[in-house]
């Protein structure tokens, strides 16, 4: 399928054109794989959730997804999915809180089978992520906090496959970002309010969908000109990013899978910690002087705009699944980083955060350079901006090695995502008091984009589902999606999250 962007000149129209159209038998067979992992993945994030007193609470606010409409379904089952950062990731954006969740939600009551529900993920996924790579290059916190990609994923979720004119999509587009959900950092981490970063502009979205079938009109130019809402998100919009080779280059290929709740930025850490825990034991873990964390740029970031919010037994799940050092603490003591590590008897367990107060985060240039020049998070990002990224105040003021990497990482923007990466490695050193150092270090971490992700990736999901509880014989029918009729999509979605709480 290809886009033609002169019959319809504005970006929503040509969204809605493309979105509207596409077919199952249109998507290729290993971006139809890696959509059921994602699905699985998801599914087993929503169930970790529902074992903590926060997904607890969700659901006896909200209700039982499976007990209420298809609209609230899908609001609570974003709220739980990016409740503990165990989401899944791609270029650009945390893509399954409204692409997937949505879809699910509405499952029983649009009544699509297998191979639909498919297709609606994947136009979903690749709307939702172009939004999101198109606005990246701005002064707003980023990352799971970015809102607004979730108002595209759910409309295009709820529409795709029902017939629906092209004007009732594109009303639906300008209603839903007629009035933008603007996330409050220090809220986002010092509360419970990151829950509803998707729940939110979902339920948005998806009464913006309800207005436009009834005849309430959104703007059709919304996305554009300087009062437009990519200008308004951005300092420099790549508003090329959102149409460009729609139908050939799928965002959905760029996916990586978490092994452990927690921000990718510190999954090669955790992944580090848990062999030296293997090494060190838990008996040497009070002789430990310090712990040093070599990493890229990002997990130095990410530490220091965390660390005001740990308040030991009083810190917030949003912010201790941003620190690096709770989860090494974490695993080094117990072996493992699950749901069961931010319970409250966790988090007000002293010796952890002793060991977690040893932490300390460098960065390595090495890993650094290896993070920019992958595809995720970054490095498309600049390809796609190319020379127009000079321009921006925060790149421009960066120290001239800085802007000599991103100068030798600029190049021509990728034709596919066939090959896509993510490489944010670490290095963990424990010194002890009597001066032996345990070194552990990753690339990557397992799950991110990459060679190894696209072979196993089936795998790394299926683990994951297993290790939150889920069955084998519902894994099973979630593996052959593909098959199942509309009845036996909604039996599926039930089996799978059967036995949480």
């Amino acid at each position: 399928m290809d886009t033609s962007e002169d019959s319809c000149p504005s970006i929503t129209a040509r969204l809605a054109q493309w979105a509207r159209s596409l077919a199952f038998e249109d998507i290729p067979s290993h971006t139809v794989d890696l959509t059921i992992s994602q699905i699985i993945s998801n599914l087993a994030a929503i169930r970790a959730s529902l074992e903590h007193p926060l997904g607890q609470s969700l659901v006896a606010a909200f209700g039982k997804p499976s007990d209420i409409s298809g609209k609230q379904s899908a609001f609570v089952l974003s709220a739980l999915s990016m409740s503990f950062e165990f989401d899944e990731v791609a270029y650009s954006g945390h893509l399954s809180a409204s692409c997937v969740n949505v879809a699910m939600g509405y499952a029983e009551e649009l009544g699509r089978n297998g191979k639909e529900t498919i297709a609606a993920i994947v136009a979903a996924n690749e709307c939702a992520a172009r939004f999101q790579s198109a606005v990246i290059l701005g002064p707003i916190f980023r990352g799971q906090s970015s809102t607004y990609p979730h108002i595209i994923g759910a409309v295009v979720a709820r529409l795709h496959g029902l017939g629906w004119a092209e004007s009732d999509w594109t009303n639906a587009f300008g209603l839903g970002f007629g009035i933008l959900p603007v996330p409050h950092e220090q809220s986002f981490l010092s509360s419970d309010a990151k829950v509803f970063v998707a729940a939110l502009p979902v339920r948005n979205a998806l009464d913006a969908c309800d207005a436009a079938l009834h005849g309430l009109r959104g703007s059709l130019d919304v996305f554009e000109g300087a009062d437009g809402v990519l200008a308004k998100l951005a300092d420099m919009p790549l508003e090329d990013a959102i149409t460009d080779r729609l139908g050939k280059r799928w965002h959905t290929d760029t996916l990586s899978f978490k092994p452990y709740p927690g921000s990718f930025y510190l999954q090669a850490a955790f992944e580090c910690a848990e062999k030296l825990h293997a090494d060190l034991g838990v008996n040497q873990l009070d002789d430990v002087k310090e712990i040093v964390v070599h990493s890229s740029l990002l997990t130095v970031l990410l530490d220091a705009k965390v660390r005001p919010h740990l308040r030991r037994e009083q810190t917030t799940v949003s912010a201790i699944t941003f620190s690096v050092g709770y989860g090494i603490a974490a695993i080094l003591a117990t072996g493992h980083l699950g749901i069961d590590s931010f319970g409250p008897q966790q988090i007000g367990d002293p010796r952890l955060w002793a060991l977690a107060d040893k932490v300390r985060v460098v960065e390595d240039r090495s890993l650094t350079e290896a993070m920019v020049r992958a595809t995720v998070p970054l490095g498309e990002m600049l390809r796609q901006a190319g020379d127009r990224v000079g321009s921006l105040p925060v790149i421009r003021d960066l120290p001239a090695s800085d802007l000599e990497l991103i100068r030798t990482t600029i190049g021509p923007s990728a034709s596919t995502f066939d090959t896509a990466t993510m490489a944010i490695g670490a290095r963990v050193d424990v010194v002890l008091t009597d001066g032996r150092t345990f070194s552990e270090g990753r690339d990557r971490s397992i799950g991110m984009a990459g060679p190894e992700t696209r072979r196993d990736h089936r795998n790394i999901a299926r683990q994951k589902f297993l290790r939150t509880g889920g069955s084998s014989e519902a894994l099973a029918r979630l593996e052959n999606l593909v098959a199942l009729d509309a009845n036996e999509v909604v039996s599926a979605l039930r089996a799978a999250l059967a036995g949480a709480k």
